[in-house]
């Protein structure tokens, strides 16, 4: 029987070193007490922005000082948290530096409502002078939010609201990963082996088929017995951002998250019609799937396993470091000197330990380098996810080390493009370096899973989202019926001919992201993005404008600075350009099963 480590059972070298942002929680604890008296120096600002350009630039100044103290105390905080859920210290301080960002939102709730009291035409002459060059972008930026900002006083309300409706995400993250226990299942060997969210993808992907049904019904016999919990909890979450969406006097919940990206509608729900286009090139890879593995019915706990029977060799930590700098050679000297750096430096948290929040993620403040969250497991598909968190990573690292902190953080929708990238790279480098045709067979399997879980799967995702909001929005009850009979329905139409069970039609009340309304669709359009931009650089041209790409921060909206890399994401024609080569990989995987 295996058991999960405990933190302390772990080198050192496979923890993230957090002293970059605090030596200690004792200088955490001290930087705390004086961004709470820097607090107070904003609210005196109060009436001393639209009095004069020099006024306006110190606020800003005086505004990102604070929000920047104060976002280096909540990553550290929250990272710490993440190491193990279970410690009371940690999830308290991350709870103080909530209650303090909203403090912060208080205090500075008449900033946005002050500047947009000075007539338009002044403040467009204002943010062409000298003084305010570095605010330029801001200041037009905040122009655009005119129709979506309230009074002073409305302002001060919905940041004091953002406490208890961010604790949704919180509740669900704390049931997710501290309070809920998968208990043990029987693995291949039969033996009795510990299920957590860490080892699920695992035990999904085995070649022994009740393992991986064991893993499958075990796991969602959890989120079955918490259903009511988990859907009312979900429904709260959705109708908090139907009350952000009105209160701010958007159209629809849709609107107000594609609002600050400024990207249009269609561009969304052309993605979906696009996807949708395409289900029958799914069907087709569904089907050499389920010839591939002999099977008469496929399962929903059948979708995750490789189905070429010649199993790669396991691929330690170490050796996927290795893998991931001559996969992404082709990204030059530069990028590659990154990535050694992050290694050296322990920018990674690499390994599952009790307690330690679930997934993978890359995050940090400006200032200091970005952090990766990993819980690896010595398989190729964790070598993948390690080299997506470093795209993440690196893209933050070239933002920050480019831009100010106004302008360095990069939009979502741009997010997804870089880890993305390095991805289809990495995959690319092992399919040409494969010597054996069953291995190459693996590496199209896992291309064709990428594509599959990236872009169909998140397209659902956002199809569901679209329609949940709308159903609030309306008036209908978001209950465990509506919300698994929706779910059930979108999955029977994308994974035609899998037998849909009461199991998956709970998958919803596990995805984390459903808390940060109308993300995963930038999943999917950032795979596609990546492919086109990867097979340039591939091919020797469109290196130099991918680079300038990681360095360009929000100083353009995320469809521009997509243009400018070779990819316009407002034609569709980009999304079935990617779809093409899914249908193409079906074709070269079935031949070289021999099906």
């Amino acid at each position: 029987m295996s058991k999960l480590p405990t933190r302390k059972e772990i080198e050192e070298n496979a923890k993230w070193d957090l002293s970059p942002l605090f030596e200690t929680d004792e200088v955490w604890e001290a930087a705390f007490s004086k961004c709470t008296e820097d607090i107070s120096k904003i609210e005196a600002l109060s009436g001393t922005l639209k009095n004069s350009p020099e006024g306006l630039f110190n606020g800003l100044e005086v505004s990102n000082e604070v929000s920047l103290m104060l976002e280096r105390l909540f990553v550290y905080a929250k990272m710490r948290r993440d190491e193990d859920n279970t410690l009371a210290k940690y999830q308290a301080m991350t709870d103080r530096a909530l209650q303090l960002s909203v403090a912060l939102g208080a205090a500075s709730a008449f900033m946005m409502p002050e500047i947009l009291s000075i007539k338009e035409e002044t403040l467009t002459q204002w943010a062409e002078l000298p003084v305010l060059s570095a605010y330029k972008r801001v200041l037009y930026e905040t122009a655009r939010k005119r129709p979506h900002i309230l009074s002073e006083g409305e302002e001060r309300l919905l940041a004091l609201s953002a406490e208890p409706l961010a604790a949704l995400d919180d509740i669900f993250t704390m049931l997710n990963n501290a309070d809920m226990d998968f208990g043990f299942i029987k693995n291949e060997k039969g033996e009795k082996a510990q299920l957590t969210h860490g080892n699920y993808r695992s035990f999904i992907e085995s070649k022994h088929r009740p393992t991986r049904k064991a893993a499958y019904q075990t796991l969602y016999k959890k989120y079955l017995g918490l259903s009511n919990t988990l859907s009312q909890t979900y429904s709260a979450s959705v109708k908090s951002d139907t009350f952000f969406c009105r209160a701010r006097n958007y159209k629809s919940s849709l609107d107000a998250a594609l609002f600050s990206n400024n990207v249009p509608q269609t561009v969304y729900t052309g993605l979906i019609e696009a996807v949708e286009s395409r289900l029958p090139a799914l069907e087709e890879y569904l089907k050499l799937r389920r010839d591939a593995l002999k099977l008469k019915k496929l399962k929903m706990y059948d979708l995750y396993v490789p189905i070429v029977e010649t199993v790669p060799p396991s691929i330690e930590y170490e050796d996927a470091k290795a893998l991931v700098l001559e996969g992404l050679a082709p990204l030059g000297n530069e990028y590659v000197e990154l990535l050694k750096k992050a290694f050296n430096e322990r920018w990674i948290d690499v390994y599952e330990t009790r307690g330690k929040t679930s997934g993978a993620y890359s995050w940090g403040a400006y200032g200091s380098h970005p952090y990766i969250l990993l819980n690896y497991q010595p398989e190729a598909d964790y070598a993948f996810t390690l080299a997506h968190e470093l795209g993440h990573s690196l893209h933050t690292h070239f933002s920050d080390s480019s831009l100010p902190y106004q302008d360095a953080q990069y939009r979502i929708m741009a997010a997804e493009v870089a880890s993305t990238v390095n991805e289809v790279l990495l995959t690319k480098y092992m399919l040409v370096n494969a010597k054996d045709l069953r291995y190459k067979a693996y590496i199209v399997n896992h291309f064709l899973e990428q594509f599959r879980t990236t872009v169909f799967r998140q397209t659902m995702f956002a199809a569901f989202e679209q329609k949940t909001h709308a159903m609030a929005e309306e008036g209908t009850p978001l209950t465990v019926d509506s919300l698994s009979g929706l779910y059930r329905e979108l999955n029977t139409k994308y994974y035609p001919g899998v037998e849909v069970d009461e199991y998956i039609s709970m998958e919803w009340a596990r995805i984390p992201h459903f808390y940060n309304a109308f993300y995963v669709y930038q999943y999917a359009t950032g795979f596609s993005a990546a492919v086109a931009i990867a097979k340039g650089i591939l091919e020797g041209k469109g290196l130099s404008s991918y680079l300038n790409f990681l360095k360009s921060g929000c100083t353009e909206y995320p469809i521009v600075l997509l243009q400018n890399a070779g990819v316009d994401l407002t034609q569709k024609a980009s999304i079935l350009t990617s779809l093409d080569e899914f249908k193409d990989a079906v074709s070269l995987l079935r031949e070289l099963l021999g099906f």
